[in-house]
């Protein structure tokens, strides 16, 4: 670690893997220790706390591709499989506001200039025991005032073909009934 400042920042630390002219870049692993008997160790990373101001920021990314070709990196956050019990959770969310609103999620796919527009996917898990997991959204309630609003829409179409498709279908069944459609307004 580095020492601490009292009229200045904080010192850097910065680890690197060096570059290479020819196959694939160098590793850079970070792992926590295995356990037999008990849970394996935590992996923890955190931006510094601003005690007056804001708080530092975390940047998660894959480096842009080379000026001839390829791809740029996949990012990829999952949870580990598991043999005898529930798989782990993944939880993404913004932080609580005592003064203001509270923070923005944006999950965006990024543009190309060639070929169709990126795919975005929200699925839930399949069960080969009981019912297929839930997908629920729903905008913020308005404990003082109005709850927020829900928008669902395709995009808009460019100087030639029409606009996206919107589809709202249940299922098909085989050996019973398919699923309903519901839609309708709250109690008043």
């Amino acid at each position: 670690g580095s020492g601490a400042a009292t009229d200045g920042r904080g010192g850097l630390i910065s680890i690197t893997v060096g570059s290479g002219t020819s196959g694939t870049g160098g590793l850079f692993e970070i792992a926590a220790g295995r356990s037999w008997v008990h849970t394996g160790g935590a992996v923890r990373i955190a931006s510094g706390e601003g005690t007056l101001t804001s708080s530092g920021m975390l940047t998660i990314r894959t480096a842009n591709s080379g000026a001839t070709g390829g791809v740029s990196g996949m990012l990829m956050f999952s949870s580990g499989y598991a043999k005898k019990g529930n798989s782990g959770a993944l939880w993404l969310g913004s932080g609580h506001a005592t003064s203001g609103r509270a923070g923005l999620i944006s999950v965006t796919v990024g543009t190309g200039d060639t070929g169709t527009g990126g795919l975005f996917e929200l699925k839930a898990g399949d069960s080969s025991d009981e019912s297929g997991g839930d997908v629920r959204m729903a905008s913020g309630r308005g404990t003082a005032t109005s709850s927020g609003e829900f928008i669902i829409r395709s995009g808009n179409a460019g100087t030639t073909g029409e606009s996206g498709m919107l589809m709202f279908s249940s299922g098909y069944a085989t050996g019973g009934n398919s699923g309903a459609l519901w839609l309708g307004s709250g109690h008043a």
